[in-house]
């Protein structure tokens, strides 16, 4: 049965052109879909950052995830932080299939697709959690004594730079003294939704936007910068 089972495998990686999958069936790399890799580059030589942010960055349909139940993750995410589902949006090549600019991580070029090795990233847009996180923020800095510290917090000026474009990066939150939120976050993002097998065996980042304004102001950038990439070969 087990010679069986592996030339099936064998016979559908080659087929599917797949270079795993899984005992179970699982395919963790999938070959990219060419007619909407096609269909994307097309949409992007002719038409506004605006409305490719429109077609392929606001649907819920997420072209990278075959196996994971998107709904789902976004449910959890929402409910953990009080705000609408249709609040999360999951972005990046988790949404597309591929990635819109070369990643230092694994040296991979523009338009590699989705795979086992990627994350999830998700945006959560909600003045409310953003406002709240920050006056947080600057209240620990104001009275814990660390605001005539600079040294303290190596990444205060760059948590400066993303909140003035309305993007509130987790990782870059002080981790010293009393202020906890930095860990508690990731302690859920890296450790309870792992545990609920919510996202698979993907690792899932989040920022949070203060408004859906942001988010698509920061994608038309990595859309006008794929943009110019294509244009300039």
């Amino acid at each position: 049965m087990t010679g069986l089972v592996a030339c099936a495998l064998a016979l559908l990686r080659e087929v599917l052109g797949c270079s795993r999958i899984t005992h179970a069936g699982r395919i963790l790399d999938m070959p990219i879909d060419t007619e909407h890799l096609t269909r994307f580059k097309s949409d992007l030589s002719t038409l506004p950052a605006d409305e490719v942010y429109r077609r392929y960055v606001l649907p819920d349909t997420c072209m990278g995830l075959i196996d994971v139940d998107q709904r789902s993750l976004r449910e959890k995410i929402a409910t953990k932080f009080e705000v609408d589902v249709a609040k999360v949006v999951i972005v990046g090549s988790a949404k597309l299939g591929f990635t819109l600019m070369p990643k230092k991580r694994g040296y991979r070029p523009a338009f590699s697709k989705f795979s086992e090795n990627s994350d999830i990233d998700v945006a959560i847009i909600s003045d409310v959690l953003f406002d709240q996180i920050w006056k947080q923020c600057f209240e620990f800095w104001d009275n814990s004594g660390y605001a005539k510290s600079p040294s303290y917090w190596d990444e205060a000026q760059s948590f400066r730079n993303y909140i003035f474009r309305g993007w509130l990066r987790p990782d870059k939150l002080p981790a010293e003294g009393k202020y906890h939120y930095k860990k508690d976050w990731f302690s859920y993002f890296k450790r309870q939704l792992p545990n609920e097998r919510a996202a698979g065996d993907y690792s899932v980042n989040a920022g949070v936007y203060r408004e859906e304004y942001f988010l698509e102001a920061y994608q038309k950038i990595s859309i006008n910068q794929c943009r110019a990439r294509i244009i300039s070969r």
